[in-house]
């Protein structure tokens, strides 16, 4: 998901590198035409994956197209800035619906995909900031600190039938994250100077080979989370 640029876009050109057929799920139909033209074996599929409905039937489509389900990469997000006297409730709904409650509907589309063909491989995004405390930053670190739960009972709940549910960590990525937050509040960052985004790429594919828990982005955010 989120296919059309940074992260999502970066991943699928990895994936495609190595040999695999991406979908393609992102809301901008034209820069996913545009990304399946050079991607061999790709199928664009425009999708908003907090429409619950319209995300479960591309899944669909996807798997009706190849005949197989192997991996499913949750990626889609978005940011919000706000204090928290300031929250807006439909914002912070907006932003929870994205990063956690998305991800659990796209798992429960390729749960039982996944399962008759006897595995699979499911890598969801996840941010450093579910181990910081971050002035104007609660909604989205409380987002996917829900991403973070989630993933790792899924991880113990999917082990037994060959499931194998991976997170990813990446810190400050030099994509449109910024510019595309939601709220006013918080310190500018110039994202620019992030990480650049193949290097999250690169990871995600490390995740998808590797099949481990959690996979971070620098040594700095495996201290944070505690990992060895």
């Amino acid at each position: 998901t989120g296919a059309s640029s940074g992260i999502g876009r970066c991943t699928a050109e990895a994936l495609t590198a190595k040999g695999a057929k991406v979908a393609l799920i992102a809301r901008n139909t034209d820069a996913l035409q545009q990304l399946s033209a050079r991607l061999s074996g790709s199928l664009p599929l425009t999708a908003d994956v907090t429409d619950f409905a319209a995300f479960t039937a591309a899944i669909h489509a996807a798997h009706s197209h190849y005949g197989r389900l192997d991996g499913l990469i949750n990626n889609a997000g978005r940011g919000y800035g706000a204090s928290v006297e300031e929250i807006d409730p439909a914002a912070f709904t907006e932003i929870v619906t994205l990063n956690a409650l998305a991800p659990i509907v796209g798992m429960q589309a390729v749960i039982p995909i996944m399962r008759t063909a006897g595995g699979g491989s499911i890598v969801n995004v996840n941010s450093g900031t579910s181990f910081m405390t971050i002035p104007d930053y609660s909604v989205y670190s409380a987002s996917k600190r829900a991403l973070l739960g989630i993933t790792q009972t899924a991880r113990a709940e999917l082990a037994p039938d060959g499931i194998v549910v991976s997170e990813v960590y990446p810190g400050m990525t030099a994509t449109d994250f910024g510019r595309n937050r939601l709220g006013s509040g918080g310190a500018s960052t110039d994202y620019s100077k992030g990480d650049p985004p193949e290097m999250v790429a690169d990871l995600i594919v490390a995740a998808i080979e590797g099949g481990d828990a959690q996979y971070f982005v620098n040594e700095y955010l495996r201290k944070l989370a505690g990992a060895c």
